[in-house]
Protein backbone atom coordinates (compact mmCIF):
# COMPACT_ATOMS: atom_id res chain seq x y z
CA UNK A 1 0.00 0.00 0.00
CA UNK A 2 1.19 3.47 -0.75
CA UNK A 3 1.68 6.10 1.82
CA UNK A 4 -0.83 7.97 -0.25
CA UNK A 5 -3.76 5.05 0.53
CA UNK A 6 -2.56 4.63 3.69
CA UNK A 7 -2.88 8.44 4.45
CA UNK A 8 -6.18 8.26 2.92
CA UNK A 9 -7.21 5.11 5.02
CA UNK A 10 -6.22 7.21 7.89
CA UNK A 11 -8.47 9.88 7.27
CA UNK A 12 -11.00 7.43 6.80
CA UNK A 13 -10.89 6.01 9.56
CA UNK A 14 -10.39 9.40 11.66
CA UNK A 15 -13.84 10.56 10.04
CA UNK A 16 -15.51 7.48 10.87
CA UNK A 17 -14.27 8.05 14.43
CA UNK A 18 -15.56 11.95 14.81
CA UNK A 19 -19.15 10.61 13.02
CA UNK A 20 -18.97 8.00 15.98
CA UNK A 21 -18.08 10.58 18.53
CA UNK A 22 -21.01 12.76 17.09
CA UNK A 23 -23.37 10.07 17.54
CA UNK A 24 -22.79 9.67 21.12
CA UNK A 25 -24.53 11.38 23.85
CA UNK A 26 -23.83 13.85 26.09
CA UNK A 27 -24.64 12.40 29.65
CA UNK A 28 -26.16 14.41 32.41
CA UNK A 29 -26.25 12.76 36.06
CA UNK A 30 -29.17 14.01 38.20
CA UNK A 31 -32.33 15.01 37.31
CA UNK A 32 -33.07 18.03 39.98
CA UNK A 33 -33.72 21.61 38.36
CA UNK A 34 -29.56 22.10 37.36
CA UNK A 35 -29.68 18.28 35.84
CA UNK A 36 -32.92 18.83 34.26
CA UNK A 37 -31.88 22.60 32.38
CA UNK A 38 -28.69 21.46 31.06
CA UNK A 39 -30.54 18.32 29.23
CA UNK A 40 -33.16 21.20 27.98
CA UNK A 41 -30.25 23.50 26.43
CA UNK A 42 -28.03 20.53 25.42
CA UNK A 43 -31.06 18.90 23.38
CA UNK A 44 -32.16 22.41 22.40
CA UNK A 45 -28.63 22.89 20.60
CA UNK A 46 -29.74 19.79 18.66
CA UNK A 47 -27.53 17.09 20.48
CA UNK A 48 -28.25 13.52 22.03
CA UNK A 49 -28.98 13.59 26.08
CA UNK A 50 -28.71 10.73 28.21
CA UNK A 51 -30.46 12.18 31.74
CA UNK A 52 -30.00 9.50 34.33
CA UNK A 53 -31.83 9.87 37.51
CA UNK A 54 -31.98 7.66 40.49
CA UNK A 55 -35.52 8.05 41.50
CA UNK A 56 -38.82 6.53 39.94
CA UNK A 57 -39.07 10.76 39.08
CA UNK A 58 -37.31 14.21 37.85
CA UNK A 59 -37.52 16.55 40.31
CA UNK A 60 -34.77 16.76 42.74
CA UNK A 61 -34.96 17.16 46.54
CA UNK A 62 -36.61 20.53 45.86
CA UNK A 63 -39.51 19.47 43.43
CA UNK A 64 -39.52 15.51 45.28
CA UNK A 65 -42.68 13.98 44.42
CA UNK A 66 -44.54 11.71 46.90
CA UNK A 67 -44.88 8.10 46.86
CA UNK A 68 -47.72 6.74 45.14
CA UNK A 69 -50.90 6.98 47.42
CA UNK A 70 -49.35 9.67 49.66
CA UNK A 71 -50.67 13.14 49.36
CA UNK A 72 -49.01 15.95 48.62
CA UNK A 73 -48.95 18.51 51.76
CA UNK A 74 -46.45 21.06 50.90
CA UNK A 75 -46.50 22.46 47.11
CA UNK A 76 -43.54 24.70 47.57
CA UNK A 77 -42.95 28.80 46.32
CA UNK A 78 -44.92 29.60 43.49
CA UNK A 79 -41.97 31.06 41.99
CA UNK A 80 -40.20 27.61 42.48
CA UNK A 81 -43.04 25.74 40.91
CA UNK A 82 -43.37 28.29 37.91
CA UNK A 83 -39.62 27.82 37.03
CA UNK A 84 -39.79 23.77 37.29
CA UNK A 85 -43.51 23.68 34.93
CA UNK A 86 -41.71 26.11 32.37
CA UNK A 87 -38.53 23.10 32.60
CA UNK A 88 -41.11 20.46 32.46
CA UNK A 89 -42.73 22.10 29.25
CA UNK A 90 -39.45 23.07 27.64
CA UNK A 91 -38.32 18.93 28.54
CA UNK A 92 -41.31 17.97 26.69
CA UNK A 93 -40.86 19.69 23.20
CA UNK A 94 -37.32 18.02 22.71
CA UNK A 95 -38.03 14.90 24.11
CA UNK A 96 -37.25 12.83 21.16
CA UNK A 97 -33.99 13.79 21.56
CA UNK A 98 -33.35 13.40 25.42
CA UNK A 99 -33.54 9.22 26.46
CA UNK A 100 -34.65 9.41 30.26
CA UNK A 101 -33.45 6.52 32.35
CA UNK A 102 -34.91 6.83 36.22
CA UNK A 103 -34.50 4.27 38.55
CA UNK A 104 -30.55 4.10 37.25
CA UNK A 105 -27.74 5.37 39.71
CA UNK A 106 -24.33 6.38 37.57
CA UNK A 107 -21.80 4.16 39.92
CA UNK A 108 -18.67 5.82 38.31
CA UNK A 109 -16.30 5.30 35.01
CA UNK A 110 -14.02 2.41 35.06
CA UNK A 111 -10.67 1.87 33.44
CA UNK A 112 -11.33 1.88 29.89
CA UNK A 113 -13.43 5.27 30.31
CA UNK A 114 -16.69 3.81 29.96
CA UNK A 115 -19.83 5.53 32.01
CA UNK A 116 -21.03 2.29 34.44
CA UNK A 117 -24.82 2.75 35.51
CA UNK A 118 -26.96 0.63 37.68
CA UNK A 119 -30.44 0.16 36.28
CA UNK A 120 -32.68 -0.60 39.14
CA UNK A 121 -35.30 -1.68 37.55
CA UNK A 122 -33.98 -3.93 35.30
CA UNK A 123 -31.51 -6.00 37.58
CA UNK A 124 -28.50 -5.12 35.74
CA UNK A 125 -25.27 -2.76 35.46
CA UNK A 126 -24.70 -1.64 31.61
CA UNK A 127 -21.95 0.70 30.17
CA UNK A 128 -22.34 3.59 27.65
CA UNK A 129 -19.67 5.84 26.18
CA UNK A 130 -20.65 9.55 25.97
CA UNK A 131 -19.42 12.64 24.40
CA UNK A 132 -19.20 14.76 27.40
CA UNK A 133 -20.90 14.31 31.16
CA UNK A 134 -22.36 16.77 33.56
CA UNK A 135 -23.01 15.80 36.56
CA UNK A 136 -26.08 17.54 38.95
CA UNK A 137 -26.07 15.49 42.41
CA UNK A 138 -27.41 18.67 44.23
CA UNK A 139 -25.76 19.44 47.85
CA UNK A 140 -25.40 17.53 50.99
CA UNK A 141 -25.93 18.78 54.74
CA UNK A 142 -23.53 19.14 56.96
CA UNK A 143 -23.40 18.44 60.83
CA UNK A 144 -22.10 20.43 63.43
CA UNK A 145 -21.50 17.59 66.13
CA UNK A 146 -22.61 17.25 69.97
CA UNK A 147 -22.80 14.51 72.53
CA UNK A 148 -26.11 12.16 71.62
CA UNK A 149 -26.74 13.79 67.62
CA UNK A 150 -26.59 9.92 67.11
CA UNK A 151 -29.25 8.79 68.97
CA UNK A 152 -32.38 7.37 67.66
CA UNK A 153 -35.14 10.04 67.37
CA UNK A 154 -32.37 12.83 66.15
CA UNK A 155 -32.04 12.88 62.37
CA UNK A 156 -31.22 15.80 59.80
CA UNK A 157 -33.27 18.63 59.00
CA UNK A 158 -33.13 17.93 55.33
CA UNK A 159 -33.72 13.83 56.04
CA UNK A 160 -37.34 14.98 57.28
CA UNK A 161 -38.10 16.80 54.58
CA UNK A 162 -37.86 14.31 52.55
CA UNK A 163 -40.01 11.89 54.07
CA UNK A 164 -42.67 14.72 54.41
CA UNK A 165 -42.72 15.44 51.54
CA UNK A 166 -42.63 11.25 50.23
CA UNK A 167 -44.91 10.61 52.73
CA UNK A 168 -46.80 13.74 53.46
CA UNK A 169 -46.59 13.15 57.30
CA UNK A 170 -44.97 15.05 59.75
CA UNK A 171 -42.47 12.98 62.39
CA UNK A 172 -45.47 12.26 65.23
CA UNK A 173 -44.40 13.70 68.66
CA UNK A 174 -42.95 17.01 69.63
CA UNK A 175 -40.15 18.48 67.72
CA UNK A 176 -37.35 20.48 67.75
CA UNK A 177 -35.28 22.40 64.95
CA UNK A 178 -31.75 23.26 65.64
CA UNK A 179 -28.68 24.35 64.09
CA UNK A 180 -27.82 27.07 62.01
CA UNK A 181 -29.32 27.86 57.97
CA UNK A 182 -32.19 28.88 55.72
CA UNK A 183 -33.40 25.48 55.86
CA UNK A 184 -34.58 25.54 59.65
CA UNK A 185 -37.24 27.73 58.59
CA UNK A 186 -38.23 25.86 55.85
CA UNK A 187 -38.61 23.02 57.22
CA UNK A 188 -40.06 24.27 60.67
CA UNK A 189 -43.01 25.89 58.52
CA UNK A 190 -43.33 22.89 56.35
CA UNK A 191 -44.11 21.15 59.56
CA UNK A 192 -46.51 23.31 61.12
CA UNK A 193 -48.17 23.43 57.75
CA UNK A 194 -48.18 19.79 57.84
CA UNK A 195 -50.00 19.79 61.15
CA UNK A 196 -47.60 19.36 63.83
CA UNK A 197 -45.82 22.54 64.37
CA UNK A 198 -42.28 22.81 66.36
CA UNK A 199 -41.56 23.76 70.29
CA UNK A 200 -39.02 25.54 68.46
CA UNK A 201 -36.61 26.52 65.80
CA UNK A 202 -33.33 27.08 67.15
CA UNK A 203 -30.81 29.07 64.89
CA UNK A 204 -27.27 29.52 66.77
CA UNK A 205 -26.27 32.55 64.46
CA UNK A 206 -26.94 35.84 65.47
CA UNK A 207 -27.78 37.84 62.36
CA UNK A 208 -28.86 41.12 64.22
CA UNK A 209 -25.01 41.47 64.99
CA UNK A 210 -24.35 41.86 61.53
CA UNK A 211 -25.79 44.87 60.06
CA UNK A 212 -24.03 45.14 57.41
CA UNK A 213 -24.85 41.20 56.17
CA UNK A 214 -28.26 41.98 56.76
CA UNK A 215 -28.61 45.21 54.83
CA UNK A 216 -27.15 42.80 51.59
CA UNK A 217 -29.74 40.49 52.29
CA UNK A 218 -32.84 43.11 52.61
CA UNK A 219 -31.97 43.80 48.25
CA UNK A 220 -32.50 39.95 47.77
CA UNK A 221 -36.34 40.02 46.32
CA UNK A 222 -37.81 36.51 46.16
CA UNK A 223 -35.53 34.67 48.60
CA UNK A 224 -36.41 37.09 51.05
CA UNK A 225 -39.81 36.87 50.04
CA UNK A 226 -40.07 33.18 50.76
CA UNK A 227 -37.93 33.50 53.91
CA UNK A 228 -40.76 35.89 55.40
CA UNK A 229 -43.53 33.35 54.04
CA UNK A 230 -42.10 31.05 56.57
CA UNK A 231 -41.60 32.98 59.22
CA UNK A 232 -45.50 34.29 59.04
CA UNK A 233 -46.51 30.74 58.95
CA UNK A 234 -44.62 30.01 62.44
CA UNK A 235 -45.94 33.14 63.80
CA UNK A 236 -49.30 32.01 63.23
CA UNK A 237 -48.26 28.81 64.45
CA UNK A 238 -46.79 30.60 67.21
CA UNK A 239 -43.57 29.14 66.99
CA UNK A 240 -41.14 30.44 69.04
CA UNK A 241 -37.50 31.08 66.79
CA UNK A 242 -34.72 31.97 69.03
CA UNK A 243 -31.30 33.22 67.54
CA UNK A 244 -28.05 32.53 69.48
CA UNK A 245 -29.49 29.43 70.62
CA UNK A 246 -27.57 26.03 70.22
CA UNK A 247 -27.97 22.55 71.05
CA UNK A 248 -25.05 21.27 73.83
CA UNK A 249 -25.89 17.41 73.86
CA UNK A 250 -28.67 15.15 73.73
CA UNK A 251 -29.81 12.27 75.95
CA UNK A 252 -32.59 9.66 75.93
CA UNK A 253 -35.67 9.73 78.55
CA UNK A 254 -38.49 7.57 78.72
CA UNK A 255 -40.60 10.53 77.29
CA UNK A 256 -38.11 10.66 74.45
CA UNK A 257 -34.96 13.37 74.35
CA UNK A 258 -34.07 15.88 76.94
CA UNK A 259 -32.44 17.80 74.87
CA UNK A 260 -29.70 20.44 76.77
CA UNK A 261 -29.85 23.99 74.94
CA UNK A 262 -27.60 27.20 75.71
CA UNK A 263 -28.60 31.05 74.75
CA UNK A 264 -26.06 33.26 75.38
CA UNK A 265 -25.11 32.41 79.39
CA UNK A 266 -28.27 30.52 80.31
CA UNK A 267 -29.02 27.16 79.96
CA UNK A 268 -32.12 25.20 79.82
CA UNK A 269 -33.40 21.77 79.06
CA UNK A 270 -36.09 20.98 76.30
CA UNK A 271 -38.25 17.54 76.18
CA UNK A 272 -39.15 16.18 72.34
CA UNK A 273 -39.63 12.66 70.64
CA UNK A 274 -37.32 14.08 68.02
CA UNK A 275 -34.74 16.53 67.09
CA UNK A 276 -34.31 17.51 63.76
CA UNK A 277 -30.26 19.07 62.97
CA UNK A 278 -28.88 21.13 60.51
CA UNK A 279 -25.67 23.51 59.76
CA UNK A 280 -25.92 24.61 56.29
CA UNK A 281 -25.17 22.56 53.01
CA UNK A 282 -21.67 21.54 50.56
CA UNK A 283 -21.60 20.55 47.46
CA UNK A 284 -21.99 16.96 47.07
CA UNK A 285 -18.61 16.19 45.07
CA UNK A 286 -17.35 12.63 46.98
CA UNK A 287 -15.83 10.56 44.63
CA UNK A 288 -16.94 12.52 41.33
CA UNK A 289 -14.72 11.71 38.86
CA UNK A 290 -13.11 15.33 37.36
CA UNK A 291 -10.48 14.39 34.36
CA UNK A 292 -8.36 16.65 33.75
CA UNK A 293 -8.86 20.10 31.60
CA UNK A 294 -8.42 18.90 27.73
CA UNK A 295 -9.69 15.47 28.71
CA UNK A 296 -11.63 13.58 25.65
CA UNK A 297 -14.49 13.27 27.86
CA UNK A 298 -15.26 16.53 29.82
CA UNK A 299 -16.70 16.23 33.10
CA UNK A 300 -18.44 19.13 34.80
CA UNK A 301 -20.22 19.78 37.93
CA UNK A 302 -23.69 22.12 37.83
CA UNK A 303 -26.17 23.29 40.24
CA UNK A 304 -25.27 22.78 43.88
CA UNK A 305 -23.39 19.86 42.91
CA UNK A 306 -20.54 22.87 42.14
CA UNK A 307 -21.39 25.83 44.24
CA UNK A 308 -24.45 26.16 46.71
CA UNK A 309 -26.46 29.24 45.29
CA UNK A 310 -29.76 28.12 45.88
CA UNK A 311 -32.87 26.80 43.83
CA UNK A 312 -33.42 29.69 40.97
CA UNK A 313 -29.35 29.34 40.49
CA UNK A 314 -29.55 26.03 39.87
CA UNK A 315 -31.37 26.36 36.97
CA UNK A 316 -29.12 29.06 35.79
CA UNK A 317 -26.12 27.05 36.49
CA UNK A 318 -27.01 24.31 34.57
CA UNK A 319 -27.44 26.14 31.44
CA UNK A 320 -23.90 27.26 32.29
CA UNK A 321 -22.53 24.29 32.43
CA UNK A 322 -24.36 23.02 29.29
CA UNK A 323 -22.84 26.40 27.29
CA UNK A 324 -19.41 25.29 28.32
CA UNK A 325 -19.78 21.76 27.34
CA UNK A 326 -21.46 22.66 23.50
CA UNK A 327 -18.34 25.17 23.33
CA UNK A 328 -16.11 22.20 24.07
CA UNK A 329 -17.78 20.48 20.97
CA UNK A 330 -17.55 23.08 18.81
CA UNK A 331 -20.97 24.57 19.02
CA UNK A 332 -21.66 28.25 19.35
CA UNK A 333 -22.39 28.77 22.75
CA UNK A 334 -21.52 31.26 25.59
CA UNK A 335 -22.51 31.31 29.40
CA UNK A 336 -21.39 35.25 30.15
CA UNK A 337 -24.97 36.02 30.12
CA UNK A 338 -25.61 33.40 32.65
CA UNK A 339 -22.88 35.11 35.30
CA UNK A 340 -24.28 38.21 36.14
CA UNK A 341 -27.43 36.23 37.70
CA UNK A 342 -24.69 33.48 38.97
CA UNK A 343 -22.52 36.26 40.87
CA UNK A 344 -26.13 37.57 42.61
CA UNK A 345 -27.20 34.46 43.69
CA UNK A 346 -23.31 33.89 45.01
CA UNK A 347 -23.71 37.88 46.93
CA UNK A 348 -26.65 36.47 48.04
CA UNK A 349 -25.24 33.35 49.50
CA UNK A 350 -22.46 35.03 51.05
CA UNK A 351 -24.33 37.69 52.71
CA UNK A 352 -26.27 35.11 54.23
CA UNK A 353 -23.61 32.77 55.42
CA UNK A 354 -21.73 36.30 57.22
CA UNK A 355 -25.57 37.00 58.63
CA UNK A 356 -25.55 33.28 60.33
CA UNK A 357 -21.87 32.72 61.25
CA UNK A 358 -21.30 31.36 64.52
CA UNK A 359 -18.96 28.63 65.66
CA UNK A 360 -20.51 25.75 67.16
CA UNK A 361 -19.17 24.48 70.87
CA UNK A 362 -16.34 22.15 70.90
CA UNK A 363 -17.38 18.22 71.04
CA UNK A 364 -17.06 16.35 74.06
CA UNK A 365 -14.74 13.49 74.34
CA UNK A 366 -17.78 11.45 74.24
CA UNK A 367 -19.18 13.23 70.86
CA UNK A 368 -19.34 10.70 68.29
CA UNK A 369 -17.45 11.61 65.10
CA UNK A 370 -17.05 8.47 63.05
CA UNK A 371 -20.54 6.74 63.57
CA UNK A 372 -19.30 3.88 60.61
CA UNK A 373 -16.67 3.18 63.15
CA UNK A 374 -17.77 4.23 66.66
CA UNK A 375 -15.29 6.40 67.16
CA UNK A 376 -15.40 8.97 69.57
CA UNK A 377 -13.75 13.08 70.07
CA UNK A 378 -11.81 10.97 73.02
CA UNK A 379 -10.04 8.85 70.08
CA UNK A 380 -9.31 11.92 67.76
CA UNK A 381 -7.32 13.55 70.91
CA UNK A 382 -5.76 10.48 72.01
CA UNK A 383 -4.09 10.61 68.50
CA UNK A 384 0.01 12.64 68.68
CA UNK A 385 -0.62 16.03 68.13
CA UNK A 386 1.69 15.95 64.79
CA UNK A 387 -0.38 13.26 63.77
CA UNK A 388 -0.75 13.08 59.85
CA UNK A 389 -4.30 13.12 57.81
CA UNK A 390 -3.25 9.59 56.70
CA UNK A 391 -2.18 8.89 60.16
CA UNK A 392 -5.44 9.72 61.68
CA UNK A 393 -7.33 7.85 58.97
CA UNK A 394 -5.08 4.55 59.50
CA UNK A 395 -4.20 4.92 63.26
CA UNK A 396 -7.55 6.44 64.65
CA UNK A 397 -9.81 4.64 61.70
CA UNK A 398 -11.75 7.50 60.76
CA UNK A 399 -12.54 7.66 57.94
CA UNK A 400 -12.51 3.77 57.39
CA UNK A 401 -15.89 2.88 57.52
CA UNK A 402 -18.73 2.24 54.42
CA UNK A 403 -19.09 5.96 53.90
CA UNK A 404 -15.44 6.31 53.70
CA UNK A 405 -15.02 9.51 55.36
CA UNK A 406 -17.56 11.76 53.14
CA UNK A 407 -19.56 12.34 57.14
CA UNK A 408 -16.85 12.19 59.52
CA UNK A 409 -14.16 13.90 57.14
CA UNK A 410 -15.83 17.44 57.32
CA UNK A 411 -16.57 17.06 61.05
CA UNK A 412 -12.71 16.14 61.20
CA UNK A 413 -11.59 19.13 58.51
CA UNK A 414 -13.25 21.90 61.05
CA UNK A 415 -11.57 20.23 64.04
CA UNK A 416 -8.02 19.89 62.41
CA UNK A 417 -8.36 22.46 59.86
CA UNK A 418 -7.01 20.32 56.81
CA UNK A 419 -9.06 17.65 54.91
CA UNK A 420 -8.94 14.31 55.63
CA UNK A 421 -7.71 12.08 52.56
CA UNK A 422 -10.47 10.02 51.00
CA UNK A 423 -9.86 6.39 49.82
CA UNK A 424 -7.02 6.71 47.18
CA UNK A 425 -8.27 5.60 44.63
CA UNK A 426 -11.87 6.56 46.05
CA UNK A 427 -13.84 3.82 46.74
CA UNK A 428 -15.63 2.47 43.53
CA UNK A 429 -18.54 2.02 43.18
CA UNK A 430 -20.06 5.36 44.09
CA UNK A 431 -23.21 3.82 45.35
CA UNK A 432 -23.99 0.06 46.52
CA UNK A 433 -24.73 -2.21 43.68
CA UNK A 434 -25.80 -5.94 43.56
CA UNK A 435 -23.69 -8.59 42.80
CA UNK A 436 -26.77 -10.41 40.72
CA UNK A 437 -26.41 -6.28 38.69
CA UNK A 438 -22.73 -7.16 37.77
CA UNK A 439 -23.32 -10.84 36.75
CA UNK A 440 -25.93 -9.42 34.47
CA UNK A 441 -23.83 -6.58 32.86
CA UNK A 442 -24.19 -5.64 29.23
CA UNK A 443 -22.04 -2.74 27.04
CA UNK A 444 -25.20 -2.36 24.86
CA UNK A 445 -27.83 -0.82 27.29
CA UNK A 446 -30.43 -2.52 24.37
CA UNK A 447 -29.55 -6.12 25.59
CA UNK A 448 -31.83 -8.19 27.96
Amino acid sequence: MTDLAKTDLAKTDLAKTDLAMTELPVLVVGGGPAGVAAAVALAEAGLRVLLIEQRDRLGGAIHRQPAVGAPQIWRGPARHRRNWAELASRLEHVAERIELRTSTVFLGIDGAGRFLFDDRMAGRVFARPVRAAIVAVGAVEKIAPFEGWELPGVMSAGGAQVLLKETGRPPEGPIVVAGSGPLLLAVAAQLARAGNPPLAVLERGRPWHKPKALARLMTAGAPLAEAASYAAVLALKRVPCHVGSEVLGVSETGQGLTIRVRAGSAESLLQARHLLIHDGLEPNRAGIPLPAPGAEVPVLLAGDGREILGADAAILDGQRAASAVLSRLGHAASAAPLEAALSKARNFQLALAEALRSKATPPTPQTMLCRCEGRRYADFAALPADASAREIRLMGRFGLGACQGRFCGPMLAELRGEALPTANPPRWPLRPVSVAALANFSTDETES
